[in-house]
């Protein structure tokens, strides 16, 4: 299981497009590793495990996340996937009461009620060159209010430039 794929990019933290906006728009550093599929996921169609980061520079929330993505051609050169995999946040899984502080700004911060996420993620993408690519990506993150009450997820939105090996 080699590596497939590098990718890099820039994405708007916390857009809010599912849930509020709480921790500011500043951008977000994102960096993947994706790996050729292995054999014994092909009965599943053959998806590519991934691992990531993305880092916030908003003094948000960060994720680190690991999953699977599919892709497919919708022409020669032009590609879309669909990502499923967990996440793990830096950020607060809730506000207590006796965080004065934070309660009088709790619209400044994503209560998530876990550290643990799930992260889905769609892309669509144009290959150039042979080994490069540019694409537009939109991610989501939460528990679905399966793990706690508190369930407030997070969107990103950005571009991303890959490399193919």
């Amino acid at each position: 299981m080699g590596l497939y794929e590098v990718k890099q990019g820039i994405l708007a933290h916390d857009r809010g497009w599912f849930g509020t906006n709480r921790e500011g728009i500043g951008p977000d550093y994102n960096f993947e590793l994706m790996f050729n599929s292995p054999v014994f996921l092909k009965k599943i169609w053959s998806p590519k495990p991934i691992l990531g980061l993305t880092q916030t520079s908003t003094g948000g929330s960060s994720l680190y996340y690991g999953g699977i993505t599919w892709d497919a051609n919708i022409s020669k050169n032009w590609f879309i996937s669909g990502t499923t995999g967990i996440a793990y946040t830096t950020g607060r899984t809730s506000i207590n009461k006796g965080d004065e502080a934070l309660l009088e700004n709790s619209d400044k911060k994503i209560q998530f009620g876990s550290k643990w996420l799930h992260r889905g993620a769609v892309e669509i993408g144009w290959n150039f060159y042979g080994n490069d690519t540019i694409s537009l990506m939109f991610s989501h993150v939460s528990h679905g209010s399966m793990l706690d009450e508190k369930n407030q997820g997070m969107d990103e939105f950005g571009i991303r430039y890959g490399y193919r090996f």
